[in-house]
């Protein structure tokens, strides 16, 4: 119930906070639209009566009143309307940028590998449109509630036995909310394959995978695939779809009833002089009305409750990532520079369900050092850089920056301290200065700043053949915009790696797996020459690749295997000593010559 009542608050914030004078406004001219209904059918009854009876005064009275109702309803009616597409426009766009930042915004990436927080974030996506229709939920709840209650009073006064027919509004509402209860369910339980169902559509699609599919022919194998998965996903969901039609025939037919029964009793009411034709009357109109009333409370009543499921899980998320930030109230100070250096001591680590990854790593790290992490695929290479950079924490041991646990640090500050460029980098298609510059959000539009780190990642020459020079849009999909090679975003990317000032640890991923050996030994001579420049700054510069020849140069060369440190020490030192990095070395000196 707290949840709920959370996720109630939370949703209402979101279209209050879009719009907070058309959502008020729609509430006020929902109701008033609502009561002019019955309010009209009071009328009408007045002037019948005042017909049979010869009452003139009685009869221009409820002419007005049925003048005022029509005017107020039609006044209310549009401004309804206005209200409620501006709230849910602006709420859209409100919840859009609220998903964003909470999908976005957890510290680490370990949620990414849970079938739980994926099956719930693609839950919320599917319903997605909903985390802004609360505030039309509530309106329309409050729109029904209002007619039931005028409705009734008005009824009562008639005979108190015609109060059933807005209890049949509750029948009918119970039975909506099982026909939506089962359409839910059968969504939840596609989650999974609508996940593999709608990864299946964007490989199939994908121009990054369309040369692949088209050289294997696997493009027939994945429409395949693609229409099992969709049919699991239909079959299921249709299903539910098809109860729910037989239980809303079932409510059409006992809200049939209930309008037929209480037009009969109206009816023996006037005929027994214990009503009058006006009241007659009245039913009639209110029975009619209240026909469609149960229809707008049944698909208003059941929208407020999937809203409602869809803010629980909303919140469900925005709880998981809260619980998820490990910044301690009272972080540890990060220092300016490196004096001590960076100590993993016995780390472990492993991915949910596929065993331990680094399995007790103890390394130091020399400030102002050149370290280079080689090993075979899997060796935890990665890994270690993802801990490294605050992307998951240890299962055990520690990871200390001059003497202080990287865990008892705010990861955002600590994160402010590292430059990255990983193999598989971004392709931000914006203008290159920003596409660049936001490797440096201070600094984004520092042309100077932007150029300084593209000529440092030797990609001053892309820029170059671009008709708008740094103000080129990228990204072939838009109009005006420049698709660049793959190489070309990997040099733009390692710019934007190279943006940040004097970071305590700056990462380089396999960054240049695009270029050829020549280039990327190049520029790892430029990056290491770079890093003992400024060695007074106290930079760890780490450097992953699986070229050999290229790390030779760095000052200390760490060889993975298994999770494991192996060896450790300079090249000449490794070479020397004949182990795994000597064996791998040679091997891949052969194939050089």
């Amino acid at each position: 119930m707290r949840r709920t009542l959370r996720a109630y608050r939370e949703l209402m914030r979101i279209g209050f906070g879009a719009a907070p004078w058309h959502a008020a406004a729609q509430f006020l001219t929902g109701i008033v639209f609502e009561v002019s209904v019955p309010v009209g059918g009071l009328g009408a009854k007045m002037i019948v009566d005042a017909a049979v009876s010869g009452d003139t005064e009685q009869g221009m009275a409820a002419a007005v009143l049925l003048a005022l109702t029509v005017g107020a309803a039609l006044a209310c009616v549009f401004f309804y309307v206005h209200c409620l597409f501006t709230v849910q426009e602006r709420a859209t766009a409100a919840a859009g940028r609220r998903l964003m930042r909470l999908i976005g915004g957890a510290e680490g990436l370990a949620h990414h590998e849970y079938p739980e927080y994926l099956d719930q974030v693609q839950r919320v996506r599917e319903h997605q449109a909903q985390l802004s229709g609360m505030v039309n939920a509530t309106a329309g709840v409050l729109r029904v509630g209002a007619t039931l209650i005028v409705s009734a009073v008005l009824l009562a006064r008639v005979d108190p036995l015609l109060l059933c027919l807005p209890v049949l509004a509750a029948v009918s509402f119970w039975l909506g909310k099982i026909s939506r209860d089962l359409t839910v369910r059968a969504q939840e339980a596609t989650s999974e394959p609508e996940r593999l169902r709608r990864h299946l559509f964007e490989l199939g699609t994908s121009t990054a995978a369309a040369g692949e599919l088209r050289v294997f022919g696997v493009t027939a194998l994945l429409g395949e695939r693609h229409r099992r998965a969709a049919a699991a996903v239909i079959s299921e969901r249709n299903r539910a779809s098809w109860r729910g039609a037989a239980l809303q025939a079932l409510d059409a037919l006992v809200t049939a009833l209930g309008y037929v029964a209480a037009i009969v009793l109206s009816i023996w009411l006037a005929v027994h002089g214990h009503a009058t034709a006006g009241d007659v009357v009245l039913v009639l109109g209110l029975a009619a009305q209240l026909s469609a009333t149960v229809g707008t409370a049944v698909r208003y009543g059941t929208y407020f409750l999937l809203v409602l499921r869809v803010g629980r899980r909303f919140v469900w998320l925005r709880d998981y990532v809260a619980a998820e930030r490990r910044t301690p109230a009272e972080p540890a100070a990060l220092p300016d520079t490196l004096r001590t250096g960076i100590d993993l001591e016995d780390v472990r680590f492993g991915y949910p369900g596929g065993g331990g990854v680094l399995d007790g790593v103890s390394l130091h790290l020399p400030p102002g050092a050149v370290v280079a992490l080689v090993g075979e695929n899997g060796a935890g290479k990665t890994t270690l850089i993802k801990l490294l950079a605050g992307f998951h924490r240890p299962d055990a041991g520690r990871i200390l920056v001059d003497g202080a646990d990287l865990a008892g640090c705010d990861t955002a500050d600590w994160r402010s301290r590292t430059a990255a460029t990983f193999q598989d980098h971004a392709r931000l298609e914006f203008p290159v200065l920003e596409s660049v510059g936001v490797g440096d959000l201070p600094r984004a539009g520092d042309r100077a700043a932007v150029t300084e780190a593209l000529e440092r990642a030797d990609a001053a020459g892309v820029v170059a053949g671009l008709p708008d020079g740094l103000d080129t849009a990228l990204g072939g999909r838009w109009d005006g915009g420049v698709e660049l090679s793959g190489g070309q975003w990997q040099r733009l990317a390692l710019g934007r790696g190279l943006m940040r000032q004097a970071p305590l640890l700056a990462v380089f991923d396999e960054p240049t797996a695009a270029l050829d050996a020549h280039t990327e030994h190049a520029l790892f001579e430029r990056f290491a020459a770079a890093a003992r420049d400024g060695r007074e700054r106290g930079t760890v510069t780490l450097l992953v690749s699986h070229r050999f020849s290229t790390v030779a140069t760095a000052d200390l060369i760490v060889v993975l295997d298994g999770g494991r440190i192996r060896e450790q020490g300079s090249h000449r030192e490794l070479m020397a000593r004949g182990g795994l990095y000597a064996e791998l070395f040679e091997l891949q000196s052969r194939g050089y010559r």
